[in-house]
């Protein structure tokens, strides 16, 4: 790992020796823990890490342990601690069981009624012809005892619990929940065909299949059903020594895992004149498992080198799905922000008189910083498992400048050197009506003024109530400004044309190949039909060598690009280039912008 993102975990760990609050009520098995979600750090990867409370009752050997074992803890970060800090062994292993359980339930057969009223006077009416009723006290039903349960083969401990309770009789139901599986079999007795009654005469004895009606003054219609249920659960399990025997102990667990994902999201709103409102919150979305716990929600992605490698301790051969889809994605590119960290060099510090701005964050919240990662702590949240829930984060004012840019990418035709496209996008040729090919887009420069970075995220823009768009703020560092598309200005156009000044033949060799040398002029042209002011800024990305920018534009000639070819004929004795312009136009004002450049064609 790096060291500045290990700091950040070595952090978290070490709040496993802080607090000696108890987990919750003990239960009353001896050595049972009961654990309580202490706090869950959020990523905006599909991971999170829990550090939990437990407390109980060591057992006569000085052992606890519980049955709450995840099922994807990353390899290398399960680790429990002390009250002290004081690393702890762990013992994870299948526990079978065999129990029987009673449970008071409704006689839903004649058979069950004739059982539950065993030494009841009864009379019984009879369904045969001309048969007279019997009255008597119930002795017995005839039965045998319930089949025993046959032993069971346990191959493979890695295998689905349910897949080793082996083949399901009739009768047998198998449930499995939270790594424990449950074999519940009902204890049905065999027989039930003949009823015993004691009568004035003597004993009946009567086939149940002949009784049609069950008559008396204390006849019940309840019963006490009887099912085996054998149970394999998962258990880890804590040596405390023998000097905790029958003590009360206290120790925490932490694991990172998957499942549990915060997605931020932005709102920009206000008049959207020198200043914007920016409010950040994030969306929860738990697949881990329930928990009420302090959340913190991080900006950045750690270092996890085996996250898709499951711990051993976990008792699972390999880890459950991970998290997908749920993370916002625009045009294929993840939210992330290393996605995104190259962007970095488009953050400027903020400009001359441009004031601070201080956090306004929703009173239940608070902000730190550790390392490169930053961490919004939330005091409390309750999610249960499948849930999703949203976290206001802060509110604050942002310096604001508008900005108009258009950008034009050229792709030329590898063999004739002439223009694909200038705008990134085919041309349109299915009507005669002629459009400006390359669009202006308006977008919102806005400076971070704050101690916090901002993280990249949906952001919504609305100016008062009217809603403008939506785009992508992408990751902003304290003192940084930031780009956001709002949509494309239909008061700003331009256009860009060529036109060749020279061409001269066979002018270099390259690859055994000749190329003639080809000269162009290139304009730029954009017009501000805005009644204000509007800075803009132009840019020019081609393929070639450019010079002579105009209007002290500037100029960066680099290596040769093949996304500046259409086609596979690329010309690698090419440069790319890439110009730039800063103007403000007045009202109504056209401006052009000139520039030369040369390519290599066959």
């Amino acid at each position: 790992m790096r060291a500045p993102r290990t700091t950040c975990l070595l952090i978290l760990c070490a709040g496993l020796a802080a607090g000696t609050g108890r987990a919750g009520e003990v239960l009353a098995a001896p050595g049972r823990l009961a654990l309580t979600t202490d706090r869950v750090v959020v990523f905006k990867d599909g991971f999170a890490l829990f550090i939990k409370k437990a407390a109980g009752t060591a057992d006569g050997e000085g052992r606890v342990f519980t049955e709450s074992v995840p099922d994807g803890a990353v390899l290398g970060t399960f680790w429990a601690a002390s009250e002290d800090g004081q690393a702890l062994g762990m013992r994870a292993e299948w526990v079978e069981t065999k129990s029987i359980r009673e449970e008071e339930t409704a006689c839903t057969t004649l058979v069950e009624l004739l059982r539950a009223n065993t030494g009841k006077a009864v009379t019984l009416g009879l369904s045969r012809e001309n048969a007279v009723d019997v009255s008597g006290t119930i002795v017995e039903v005839l039965d045998l005892p319930p089949e025993e349960s046959k032993p069971r083969e346990i191959d493979d401990p890695a295998r689905s619990a349910i897949r080793q309770f082996g083949a399901r009789p009739a009768g047998v139901r198998v449930t499995e929940e939270d790594g424990r599986t449950e074999r519940t079999r009902e204890l049905v007795p065999r027989g039930g065909l003949l009823v015993v009654v004691q009568t004035e005469k003597g004993r009946v004895i009567q086939p149940v299949s002949e009784i049609r009606t069950l008559l008396g003054p204390e006849i019940v219609t309840k019963m006490k059903r009887r099912e085996e249920v054998e149970a394999r659960t998962k258990r880890l399990s804590f040596d405390l020594g023998a000097e905790a025997a029958g003590k009360a102990v206290s120790l925490r667990v932490l694991y990172f895992t998957e499942g549990v994902r915060w997605i931020p999201t932005y709102r920009i709103s206000g008049p959207l004149d020198k200043e914007a409102q920016l409010a950040l919150q994030g969306e929860v979305i738990n697949e881990a498992e329930d928990f009420d716990a302090a959340v913190d929600l991080v900006v950045g992605v750690p270092n996890f080198r085996f996250k898709q490698t499951v711990s051993p301790l976990t008792l699972e051969a390999t880890l459950r799905q991970a998290l997908a889809g749920a993370a916002p994605n625009l045009m294929g590119q993840s939210y992330s922000n290393s996605t995104f960290q190259l962007r970095a060099r488009e953050h400027q510090a903020p400009a001359a008189g441009d004031g601070g701005a201080a956090l306004n964050l929703a009173p239940e919240l608070a902000a730190a910083q550790s390392q490169d990662l930053f961490v919004y702590q939330a005091k409390r949240l309750a999610l249960k498992k499948g849930a999703r829930a949203t976290v206001p984060l802060w509110q604050l004012a942002a310096p604001l400048r508008h900005l108009y840019t258009m950008d034009v990418k050229v792709v030329r035709d590898g063999q004739s050197g002439g223009v694909l496209r200038s705008d990134g996008q085919a041309a349109n040729a299915g009507s005669p009506l002629k459009l400006e090919e390359n669009q202006v887009w308006h977008q919102l420069e806005l400076a971070n003024a704050s101690a916090a970075p901002w993280t990249t995220g949906a952001a919504l823009i609305l100016q008062e109530r009217l809603p403008l768009g939506q785009d992508l703020l992408t990751y902003t560092p304290a003192g940084g400004r930031v780009l956001l598309p709002v949509t494309v200005a239909v008061d700003m156009c331009g256009s860009f044309e060529e036109e060749e000044l020279s061409r001269r033949a066979n002018a270099i060799s390259w690859n055994r190949n000749q190329y003639a040398e080809v000269r162009k002029r290139a304009t730029v042209t954009v017009t501000n039909q805005r009644r204000e002011l509007s800075r803009t800024r132009v840019t020019v990305s081609l393929g070639g060598r450019a010079e002579n920018a105009s209007d002290a534009g500037k100029v960066v000639v680099n290596d040769f690009r093949n996304a500046d070819w259409g086609n596979s004929n690329y010309r690698e004795l090419n440069n790319h280039s890439d110009l730039s312009w800063d103007l403000e136009l007045k009202p109504g004002e056209t401006k052009k912008l000139a520039f030369e450049f040369t390519i290599y064609v066959p």
